[in-house]
């Protein structure tokens, strides 16, 4: 185990940056997540940490000493790749035994060893098949065990369960959370998920076009998004983002939405550039949606009007897609609400659910005082922010 740094880390293929000027901490123990959409970067800075790719510049601190020169073996790194990679002629047992072999270990103590990991994972039952006589979720948790078995440094895991299905990435993920808490050894994993990056992770770094956005804990970046691409990527249900004009006119309760007329708190105007414009933010499970005249009229409270595109009955909710001129919307609303596609409605969300950004920079200029907990456990070491 050990606790890792970057420091400035770049990296380039040519005249392409892949990574640029990328600098957090991950403490020792800790499941640190890697986050953002393909093309983000977050992949190559895993195979800089892992030892596969040398950086064009900045260092790499494993326990506080430059591993850039080191290979992945003198670094310690265990890697769990999305394709399990299991060798195909080999049972579970010697696949997760062979690092072992390799270390040149005593037969007494890689049995120990095999049997010791299989059970942490449920697969002791799956030590004698194949990997042609396992399932793809089975397959997965060897391709772990064999990873851990050699008691790495770092576990480095790049989108794990991204190939298998739903209901058994799910149960992966809380089975990797145990383990890994179990076990305590530093971890890194890389999805273009949310929610395996907030279900999974201590903290997470979220990356977008190889600059780094933000780091903290799910809870921080959830509920305190530094921009307005932060507060849209992460989250079950994307952030709404309405982009308003017109904030300067004499009547600094209303904007304008493209041609749509929208009325607003009275703290909102406030917030406003010299030239009128902001982008307000709500998630859809503070957003409402009435049909048109039935809502009761809330000052406090962003009012558009518009039309159902498409509701999606989800079980526990309804998740209601409006158009408003040019803008659509989403807002999550009780599971026995009924509504008709086009079928007018107004839409209200309260004030103290409104994030605001800057029009021109899309920075933050106010988070929202009504927010969704995103429990986590506690972890150990300051957080840090970066903003780029």
């Amino acid at each position: 185990m050990a606790s890792i740094t970057l420091q400035n880390i770049n990296k380039s293929y040519g005249l392409v940056q892949a990574v640029k000027d990328v600098s957090f901490e991950i403490a020792d123990g800790e499941f640190f997540g890697l986050l953002g959409p393909s093309g983000s970067g977050k992949t190559t800075v895993l195979r800089m940490l892992a030892g596969l790719e040398h950086p064009t510049g900045g260092s790499i601190l494993f326990d506080g000493r430059a591993v850039e020169d080191r290979s992945p073996q003198e670094r310690n790194i265990a890697m769990v790749f999305e394709s399990n990679a299991l060798y195909p002629h080999m049972s579970a047992r010697q696949n997760i035994s062979y690092p072992l072999k390799i270390a040149k270990l005593p037969a007494a103590q890689i049995a120990a060893k095999v049997g010791e990991v299989a059970q942490m994972l449920n697969i002791a039952h799956l030590l004698d098949r194949r990997a042609g006589q396992m399932s793809g979720g089975q397959q997965q948790r060897v391709a772990i065990a064999r990873a851990l078995v050699r008691q790495p440094n770092l576990l480095c895991l790049d989108e794990p369960i991204a190939h298998l299905d739903t209901l058994l990435r799910a149960r992966l993920r809380g089975e990797l959370k145990r383990l890994q808490r179990a076990l305590g050894t530093t971890s890194v994993i890389v999805t273009h998920d949310p929610i395996e990056a907030m279900t999974m992770t201590d903290r997470l770094a979220l990356m977008r076009d190889g600059v780094l956005q933000q780091v903290g804990t799910p809870d921080d970046i959830h509920n305190r998004p530094v921009n307005s691409f932060v507060a849209q990527f992460f989250g079950l249900h994307s952030i709404n983002l309405l982009p308003l004009s017109d904030l300067s006119g004499t009547d600094r309760h209303t904007a304008r939405m493209g041609e749509a007329e929208v009325a607003l708190p009275a703290s909102v105007p406030g917030d406003a550039g010299p030239d009128g414009r902001l982008v307000i933010g709500a998630r859809p499970s503070q957003v409402d949606v009435q049909r048109r005249g039935t809502a009761s009229d809330t000052r406090d409270a962003v009012r558009l009007s518009g039309r159902v595109y498409v509701a999606e009955q989800l079980g526990d909710a309804l998740l209601v897609t409006v158009q408003s001129g040019e803008t659509s919307l989403q807002a999550l609303v009780p599971h026995d609400r009924d509504f008709a596609i086009d079928e007018p409605v107004d839409v209200v969300i309260p004030d103290e659910a409104l994030f605001v950004f800057d029009a021109a920079t899309q920075a933050t200029r106010r988070f929202a005082r009504q927010t969704s907990t995103v429990s986590r456990a506690a972890i150990s070491g300051p957080e840090r922010l970066w903003v780029m």
